[in-house]
């Protein structure tokens, strides 16, 4: 019945988009992890509702992420709590073997929420270069509590008898190798499609078949001409193809790759303190008003580096202008904990 509801061209055509997206969303997490990452494809199948909580028993995490521009819909990704731990074991620095958090916390699940919002966005990106049109999502949605009763909720909400589920293998060197599923409702996986297969009979089509809607047979004249051209490219003759033998680059390449990031500029800013204000307490304010921060005089000064806490210092006076002495890095833990705080 998979078969039929969507062909098998057409998980291919999904299965390589998922490839070509999750191989930059692995480029992205294997940068927080610190360690090589692969994310693959290995298979395309359509799963009916019902028995969709079946395919992913194990406690795990949810990310959904909702399609705004280019496309229209959702999907989820079925993440495992194990694998999940790990990932945040690395991003606080550990070897993702010792020391993994017992619970996932606030701080944890900031960090995990973090990776995914990373690997979506560069997912979108390839997606949007394949595809040839612009792509935006909502930032990713990463549910841990209750995960199970929000899946079944998000399951009713879509209204569909089918769903096109994708199985990505997941490893990380030698500290995960495991599965993580993407659940994508069939509308949605046949939007994608039809835009890659825009003059091929429409999956839609396909399924009203199977309902019993009859299939217009080719003319005979058009099914003898197939046959004739079949045979006149069967005389052309094929010749193997020989490929340049590429050698194996090592550090000097590696450290060429780096250097594209020299000249990459990252936004600095050095924050005195903080407070907050009522409206009408900024309306009152006027030269000469005093306002009265959250640190003493002297204390540390914070250093944020592209919104993410990085280090601390003092003030210093050079000639005529301010500058900050660093005096302290931050943790790896402080810094996770930095990453989902707004800056007032």
């Amino acid at each position: 019945m998979s078969e039929e509801i969507l062909r098998a061209q057409e998980r291919d055509v999904i299965g390589e988009l998922g490839n070509i997206s999750m191989g930059s969303a692995a480029t992205a997490l294997s940068g927080l992890l610190g360690k090589r990452v692969e994310i693959t494809v290995p298979e395309v199948e359509v799963v009916a509702k019902e028995k969709v909580p079946e395919l992913f028993p194990e406690r795990h995490l949810l990310v959904r992420v909702v399609y705004q521009e280019g496309l229209r819909g959702e999907n989820l990704l079925f993440v495992k709590e194990e694998d999940a731990r790990v990932m945040v074991n690395l991003m606080m620095g550990g070897d993702g073997k010792e020391g993994l958090p017992e619970v996932l916390g606030e701080i944890e699940l900031s960090a995990i929420s973090e990776a995914m919002n990373q690997m979506m966005g560069s997912a979108c990106t390839a997606m949007s270069d394949f595809l040839g049109r612009r792509i935006n999502i909502s930032p990713p949605e990463t549910i841990w509590q209750d995960a199970e009763a929000v899946e079944q909720a998000w399951l009713e909400e879509q209204k569909e008898p089918f769903f096109a589920v994708i199985h990505f293998r997941l490893n990380v060197e030698d500290v995960i190798d495991s599965t993580m599923l993407q659940i994508v409702p069939l509308s949605f996986a046949r939007e994608i499609v039809a835009v890659l297969l825009p003059e091929e009979t429409t999956t839609e089509e396909v399924f009203a078949g199977v309902e019993g809607t009859q299939v217009r047979e080719e003319p005979l004249e058009e099914k003898e001409k197939g046959k004739r051209e079949e045979k006149e490219r069967a005389k052309v003759k094929a010749q193997p193809v020989e490929f340049v033998e590429f050698k194996k680059r090592g550090e000097s390449q590696e450290r060429a790759n780096l250097e594209l990031l020299f000249d990459v500029t990252l936004p600095l800013v050095v924050e005195l303190g903080r407070t907050r204000l009522s409206v009408r307490e900024i309306l009152d304010l006027g030269p000469g008003s005093i306002i009265e921060l959250d640190k003493l005089a002297g204390e540390p000064v914070d250093l944020y580096v592209n919104d993410v806490l990085f280090a601390r210092g003092e003030v210093v006076v050079i000639e005529e202008n301010f500058g900050i002495r660093i005096t302290e890095i931050v943790s790896p833990e402080e810094r996770m904990r930095s990453i989902r705080e707004t800056r007032i």
